[in-house]
């Protein structure tokens, strides 16, 4: 069991991934974490996209993997109640939790309504950095429930 942060992607940054690299390895020997790249469908008609790209996050998932939604509309929470909620989500999970930051029209409504989802912020954020600040609230996220000193209460 552990985490994967699925993301649609067509621009390489290599700051961004260095970054994201860092915070990967920060987490060895937490808990398992990885990143899973997927294209753009780079389709016409955005409907057509959010369909292509939305079945390409349910296929890496098996049948014991639990999927969450980036999304605007989504629940927000504090970093607290992120890494309360990932901890449980952990201990109860059979198989691994799948974050998913999805392309520029988002996921299609039957997604939106099948699987959990929550938002980063207020604010809409370029793929790449919700890419980063997800990775780092993973780590502190780890470092909350540890009782690490990276967080400040």
């Amino acid at each position: 069991m552990g985490i994967r942060l699925a993301y649609i992607e067509n621009q390489k940054n290599a700051s961004i991934d260095a970054l994201c690299d860092e915070y990967v390895k920060k987490t060895k020997g937490i808990f398992s974490f990885e990143l899973i790249k997927l294209s753009a469908a780079k389709q016409s008609e955005p409907e057509k996209q959010r369909e292509i790209e939305t079945a390409n996050f349910i296929k890496i998932a098996r049948e014991q993997d639990q999927l969450i939604l980036l999304d605007e509309k989504g629940k927000q929470t504090t970093s607290i109640e992120f890494s309360q909620n990932l901890e449980k989500d952990l201990a109860n999970s059979r198989g691994d939790i799948i974050f998913c930051i999805g392309g520029a029209y988002g996921f299609t409504e039957d997604a939106k309504r099948k699987y959990p989802s929550f938002r980063m912020s207020n604010w809409v954020f370029p793929h790449q950095l919700a890419r980063l600040v997800l990775c780092e609230q993973f780590y502190r996220a780890f470092q909350i429930s540890q009782g690490g000193k990276y967080h400040h209460f």
